[in-house]
Protein backbone atom coordinates (compact mmCIF):
# COMPACT_ATOMS: atom_id res chain seq x y z
CA UNK A 1 0.00 0.00 0.00
CA UNK A 2 0.86 3.58 0.07
CA UNK A 3 1.45 4.21 3.45
CA UNK A 4 3.91 1.32 3.89
CA UNK A 5 5.94 2.53 0.59
CA UNK A 6 6.02 6.03 2.48
CA UNK A 7 7.03 4.55 5.71
CA UNK A 8 9.30 2.13 4.47
CA UNK A 9 11.18 5.49 2.55
CA UNK A 10 11.17 7.51 4.91
CA UNK A 11 13.00 4.96 7.26
CA UNK A 12 15.61 4.36 4.20
CA UNK A 13 15.92 8.16 3.76
CA UNK A 14 16.87 8.10 7.56
CA UNK A 15 19.51 4.95 6.82
CA UNK A 16 21.04 7.13 3.87
CA UNK A 17 21.78 9.91 6.51
CA UNK A 18 23.41 7.65 9.14
CA UNK A 19 27.01 7.58 10.12
CA UNK A 20 27.70 4.21 11.19
CA UNK A 21 31.01 5.27 12.57
CA UNK A 22 29.28 7.67 15.09
CA UNK A 23 26.98 5.16 16.05
CA UNK A 24 29.11 2.52 16.62
CA UNK A 25 32.18 4.08 18.13
CA UNK A 26 31.47 6.24 21.21
CA UNK A 27 34.77 8.94 21.52
CA UNK A 28 34.72 11.13 24.57
CA UNK A 29 36.39 10.77 27.51
CA UNK A 30 35.89 10.38 31.05
CA UNK A 31 38.13 12.68 33.92
CA UNK A 32 41.94 12.84 32.44
CA UNK A 33 40.93 9.81 30.24
CA UNK A 34 40.36 9.48 26.45
CA UNK A 35 37.13 7.02 26.23
CA UNK A 36 36.03 5.03 23.26
CA UNK A 37 32.54 3.18 23.82
CA UNK A 38 33.00 4.13 27.60
CA UNK A 39 36.25 2.03 27.84
CA UNK A 40 39.10 4.04 28.98
CA UNK A 41 42.41 4.29 27.23
CA UNK A 42 45.18 4.96 29.92
CA UNK A 43 46.09 4.79 33.50
CA UNK A 44 47.30 7.33 35.69
CA UNK A 45 49.49 6.22 39.22
CA UNK A 46 46.14 7.40 41.50
CA UNK A 47 43.18 6.28 38.83
CA UNK A 48 44.21 2.01 38.06
CA UNK A 49 42.51 1.13 35.30
CA UNK A 50 42.35 -2.64 34.54
CA UNK A 51 44.41 -3.94 32.03
CA UNK A 52 41.44 -5.49 30.24
CA UNK A 53 39.74 -2.19 29.84
CA UNK A 54 42.47 -0.84 28.51
CA UNK A 55 43.25 -3.72 25.79
CA UNK A 56 39.54 -3.38 24.72
CA UNK A 57 39.93 0.53 24.50
CA UNK A 58 42.97 -0.07 22.32
CA UNK A 59 41.30 -2.91 20.02
CA UNK A 60 38.20 -0.37 19.22
CA UNK A 61 40.58 2.36 18.58
CA UNK A 62 42.66 0.06 16.06
CA UNK A 63 38.82 -0.84 14.62
CA UNK A 64 38.01 2.41 14.29
CA UNK A 65 41.23 3.84 12.44
CA UNK A 66 41.68 0.41 9.89
CA UNK A 67 37.84 1.17 9.28
CA UNK A 68 38.18 3.99 8.41
CA UNK A 69 41.38 3.97 6.56
CA UNK A 70 39.56 0.77 4.54
CA UNK A 71 36.43 3.19 3.66
CA UNK A 72 38.98 5.55 2.76
CA UNK A 73 41.05 3.32 0.76
CA UNK A 74 44.09 4.84 2.58
CA UNK A 75 47.24 2.92 2.29
CA UNK A 76 48.95 3.37 5.33
CA UNK A 77 53.14 3.59 5.24
CA UNK A 78 55.45 1.33 7.73
CA UNK A 79 52.39 -0.21 9.40
CA UNK A 80 49.81 -2.70 9.20
CA UNK A 81 46.98 -2.18 11.60
CA UNK A 82 45.57 -5.35 12.68
CA UNK A 83 41.82 -5.56 14.63
CA UNK A 84 41.88 -8.73 17.18
CA UNK A 85 39.85 -7.39 19.98
CA UNK A 86 41.27 -6.59 23.14
CA UNK A 87 44.73 -8.42 21.40
CA UNK A 88 45.49 -6.19 18.34
CA UNK A 89 48.50 -5.12 17.12
CA UNK A 90 50.30 -3.29 14.52
CA UNK A 91 52.74 -4.63 12.06
CA UNK A 92 55.42 -3.32 11.14
CA UNK A 93 55.78 -3.60 6.99
CA UNK A 94 58.89 -5.06 5.84
CA UNK A 95 60.09 -6.75 9.45
CA UNK A 96 59.71 -10.15 9.34
CA UNK A 97 57.62 -10.67 12.38
CA UNK A 98 58.15 -8.31 13.93
CA UNK A 99 54.24 -7.55 15.67
CA UNK A 100 53.84 -4.52 18.00
CA UNK A 101 50.93 -5.66 20.77
CA UNK A 102 48.28 -2.87 21.44
CA UNK A 103 47.36 -5.19 24.70
CA UNK A 104 49.58 -5.66 27.99
CA UNK A 105 48.77 -7.10 31.38
CA UNK A 106 50.76 -4.89 33.80
CA UNK A 107 53.72 -6.74 35.87
CA UNK A 108 56.93 -5.65 36.61
CA UNK A 109 58.46 -8.06 33.29
CA UNK A 110 55.84 -5.94 30.96
CA UNK A 111 57.13 -2.09 32.31
CA UNK A 112 60.99 -2.80 30.96
CA UNK A 113 59.40 -4.26 27.34
CA UNK A 114 58.88 -1.14 25.17
CA UNK A 115 57.36 -3.23 22.42
CA UNK A 116 53.65 -1.60 23.57
CA UNK A 117 55.60 1.48 23.88
CA UNK A 118 56.16 1.32 20.22
CA UNK A 119 53.28 -0.05 19.09
CA UNK A 120 51.56 3.13 20.55
CA UNK A 121 53.81 5.23 18.95
CA UNK A 122 52.99 3.63 15.52
CA UNK A 123 49.46 3.86 16.25
CA UNK A 124 50.23 7.63 16.15
CA UNK A 125 52.06 7.65 13.18
CA UNK A 126 49.01 5.59 11.66
CA UNK A 127 46.68 8.56 13.05
CA UNK A 128 48.95 11.27 11.90
CA UNK A 129 48.84 9.53 8.14
CA UNK A 130 45.20 9.39 8.02
CA UNK A 131 45.15 12.94 9.36
CA UNK A 132 47.45 14.22 6.85
CA UNK A 133 45.72 12.28 4.03
CA UNK A 134 41.83 13.38 4.87
CA UNK A 135 43.32 17.31 5.11
CA UNK A 136 45.09 16.94 1.38
CA UNK A 137 42.09 15.47 -0.23
CA UNK A 138 40.16 18.57 0.89
CA UNK A 139 37.78 17.10 3.29
CA UNK A 140 36.89 20.51 5.22
CA UNK A 141 36.22 20.86 8.54
CA UNK A 142 38.17 17.66 9.82
CA UNK A 143 40.19 18.54 12.81
CA UNK A 144 42.21 16.34 15.61
CA UNK A 145 41.59 18.19 18.76
CA UNK A 146 45.27 17.47 19.75
CA UNK A 147 48.54 17.74 18.00
CA UNK A 148 50.59 14.79 17.35
CA UNK A 149 53.93 14.74 17.03
CA UNK A 150 56.27 11.69 17.27
CA UNK A 151 55.63 9.64 20.77
CA UNK A 152 53.67 12.86 21.72
CA UNK A 153 50.09 14.55 21.53
CA UNK A 154 50.10 17.88 22.86
CA UNK A 155 47.86 21.45 22.57
CA UNK A 156 48.51 24.85 23.74
CA UNK A 157 48.76 24.04 27.20
CA UNK A 158 51.76 21.04 26.77
CA UNK A 159 52.10 17.88 25.87
CA UNK A 160 52.19 14.15 26.78
CA UNK A 161 54.35 11.21 25.69
CA UNK A 162 52.19 7.70 25.01
CA UNK A 163 55.45 5.94 26.32
CA UNK A 164 54.71 4.07 29.42
CA UNK A 165 58.59 3.28 29.70
CA UNK A 166 60.39 5.60 32.26
CA UNK A 167 57.49 8.05 31.80
CA UNK A 168 56.38 10.17 34.74
CA UNK A 169 53.34 10.62 33.86
CA UNK A 170 53.82 14.58 34.49
CA UNK A 171 52.35 16.84 31.84
CA UNK A 172 55.75 18.24 29.79
CA UNK A 173 54.68 22.30 29.97
CA UNK A 174 55.84 24.63 27.00
CA UNK A 175 55.08 23.56 23.72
Amino acid sequence: TDIQLKHTQTQLDKLKKTNIFNMTFHIWHSGHFGTINDLRLGRLPGVPVEWNEINAAWGQAILLLHSLANQLNIRLERYKLVPFGNQSYIEVLGEKKKDLPLFGNGGLKFFWNTKFDHAMVAFLDCLQQFKVYVEKSGNGGFNLPYRIEKDKIGDSQGEFSVKMTLNSEDRKSGS
